[in-house]
């Protein structure tokens, strides 16, 4: 029995092998296709639209029952091999990725069930000057690169909208570059700063890449950056008024912790109770009188551009507020908005737009008269329209009156 047994396994083992031999000597286990196509017949009639850093092909669909898709095949300049593809609901395709403007050759061509391919249709097109050169040029401009307080400021223009990453470097003092500062932006233009410097002259540089790593050469220049400090959050204190709204909602805090150093904690917030209105403000002492250059806004962690985020607000400055909470002693000293790099509608957002907010949302001050005490902060929308305000710090910088 026990002989027999072995005989069993022996023989189901053979015919293991035997099954399993085909499949072991085979190249390729890909599933093929159910069936072949007809060959496509070849794209015969197109016309081209030049692009910033590429073209959009216009054509005629060959008249094929079995045709499925065109694609386009072309080179980039590190010599890699890119091809677009285009479903036979539409007539067109796009080609970019281009490095810099000029021609390229592009094969055009027609793919049928079983991804059988016509023959190529071989045509030139001209693309014009990419997106990232493009804003590269508008940094360039004058005064769009140029120095502010405690570091440099750049406003550029992306008039497309495309996916760019603004490098900023400076040298060290053995004259090396450093990587300072990624932006990352989809914003049509904008302005951002690199901040933590010392007011002391140094060679700053920015290039940008975009998503096929094409990059730009480096525009520097040397600048001395502006004088600045932080304000010194010991000091500040709440400076509540009749007019203000205060007041915590069950479980969160009122505005003095907005400078106990914890950017990033959740609970350590200010929030106004639900329901008590937009627009509202709320005051404090500084304890010292300053001109400010810049401050950073820290959002609720985890509610980034969403419900009770300030997305629009102002910042009003006096040195002897009426103690009834009017407005009469109060001056405007900015306008500010909440944005997103993405530029994301609604409260939609990206990881780069949390990474950012993070980071601690940057807004200069440029227009400040006089060097200010007190503060008041009136927040006009927020992000998700809520009827109370959120935030979990600021910082302010700038400089301390004599």
């Amino acid at each position: 029995m026990i002989t027999n047994y072995i005989q069993k396994l022996i023989y189901t083992a053979a015919w293991c092998a035997v099954c399993v031999l085909p499949l072991s000597c085979s190249d390729d286990l890909e599933p093929s296709p159910s069936r072949q196509g007809n060959k496509p017949d070849p794209i015969t009639s197109y016309t081209v639209k030049s692009i910033a850093g590429g073209a959009v092909i216009t054509y005629e669909l060959p008249d094929n029952s079995d045709l499925r898709y065109v694609k386009a095949a072309y080179r980039l300049s590190d010599g890699s091999l890119r091809e677009n593809k285009a479903s036979v609901y539409h007539n067109s395709i796009l080609v970019d990725g281009f490095a810099e403007a000029g021609e390229y050759e592009v094969d055009l061509i027609a793919v049928s069930v079983g991804e059988v391919n016509s023959d190529p249709t071989p045509l030139e097109i001209t693309t014009l000057t990419p997106p990232y050169l493009k804003t590269l040029e508008s940094i360039a401009k004058e005064g769009n690169m140029k120095a502010t307080f405690g570091g440099v400021q750049l406003r550029f223009e992306n008039e497309t909208e495309a996916p760019l990453v603004l490098h900023v470097v400076a040298k060290d003092s053995v004259g090396q570059w450093n990587a300072e500062r990624d932006f990352y932006t989809q914003l049509s233009s904008g302005t951002f700063n690199v901040r933590g410097f010392p007011s002391e002259e140094r060679e700053f540089g920015v290039y940008i890449t975009d998503r096929w790593n094409n990059r730009s050469d480096t525009l520097s220049n040397v600048f001395l950056p502006i004088f600045e400090e932080q304000m010194d959050k010991s000091l500040f204190q709440e400076y509540n008024l009749p007019t203000d709204t205060w007041e915590a909602h069950s479980g969160f805090k009122t505005p003095k912790v907005l400078w106990d150093g914890a950017d990033w904690v959740s609970s350590t917030i200010l929030h106004t109770k639900p329901g008590t209105g937009i627009p509202q403000h709320f005051t404090f002492d500084m304890g010292v009188a300053a001109t400010l250059s810049r401050f950073l806004m820290y959002s609720r962690l985890n509610h980034e551009y969403r419900w009770n985020h300030p997305k629009v607000f102002e910042l009003w400055g006096s040195n002897a507020p009426d103690p009834d909470g009017s407005w009469g002693a109060w001056t405007l000293v900015g306008t500010f908005t909440s944005i997103k790099p993405s530029g994301s509608p609604g409260t939609e957002y990206t990881a780069d737009d949390i990474a950012y907010a993070r980071a601690g949302e940057e807004f200069n001050v440029e227009n400040q008269e006089e060097p200010y005490r007190y503060w008041r902060w009136r927040t006009l929308d927020t992000w998700g329209g809520n009827s109370d305000v959120a935030l979990g710090e600021l910082t302010f910088f700038g400089t301390v009156a004599d």
